[in-house]
């Protein structure tokens, strides 16, 4: 497992492959920014982002109905603002709405009508590690926002509080699993790396079966960021 400054190395060595770049820019703009708002809404989900608490986070002086007397066009505006519209919450608060768009594009190329687990279908509960999710309080079929919830609470990760570079590229590649195959044959991730510099060949083609010929030919998470963050749409703190 790497430490942050490598993950940090990592990340600045790594050069998208120009063979690859049309396709990233493609995931981007058509897989991940198109869909930005349904990530969002998972990881406020996640924060409990109700409009109940935000109004009683707002510390109101008077009942909500007098204020709505007195003006109805702003205090409608005012109570229907969402958190990241106030200093409540930020972009910053939570898991990143990114994090969980590079790990649907890996587990399942972006598919909604899919698990965030592991990509089985939300017409039943997953049946590969993990199986038997999501647990919620009904039976198939599943909302992916419901299924995205318990999925990244089943790794704890709506418990995280810290969202540097290389926690984000750690929890992804924790996501996956990370693979003493890997490291044993001194090669990086392709969940992370694939499509740049620093990944080649080696990999699962099927679970538990590894191979060094094996190409894994899906973009990587880290260069999906990479891309993000080299047109301006991101900004991932170091620390």
């Amino acid at each position: 497992m790497a430490t942050d400054l490598e993950y940090i190395n990592l990340f600045n060595r790594c050069t998208i492959s120009p063979l690859k770049s049309a396709e990233i820019n493609r995931i981007v703009d058509n897989k991940i920014l198109s869909n930005k708002s349904r990530y969002q809404a998972i990881r406020n989900k996640l924060l409990n982002l109700t409009e109940y608490t935000y109004r009683n986070a707002c510390f109101f002086t008077e009942p909500e109905d007098r204020l709505l007397e007195k003006n109805p066009k702003i205090a409608n505006g005012f109570f229907s603002r969402s958190f990241s519209d106030t200093g409540l919450f930020s972009e910053t608060s939570g898991i990143p709405w990114y994090f969980i768009a590079c790990v649907h594009y890996r587990e399942s190329n972006s598919d909604f009508t899919k698990h965030l687990h592991n990509g089985d279908p939300l017409s039943g509960f997953t049946r590969q590690h993990p199986a038997n999710r999501p647990k919620i309080g009904h039976g198939p079929p599943f909302t992916f926002e419901e299924s995205a919830v318990d999925a990244l609470k089943l790794r704890g990760l709506d418990k995280e509080t810290v969202w540097s570079l290389p926690k984000v590229l750690l929890r992804l590649e924790q996501y996956n699993g990370i693979a003493k195959a890997y490291q044993n044959n001194n090669i990086n991730s392709p969940y992370l790396w694939g499509g740049s510099n620093l990944y080649t060949k080696g990999g699962f083609p099927r679970d538990h079966v590894f191979s060094l010929d094996y190409v894994n030919k899906q973009i990587g998470t880290a260069v999906i960021l990479k891309a993000m963050e080299n047109r301006g749409i991101i900004n991932i703190p170091r620390q």
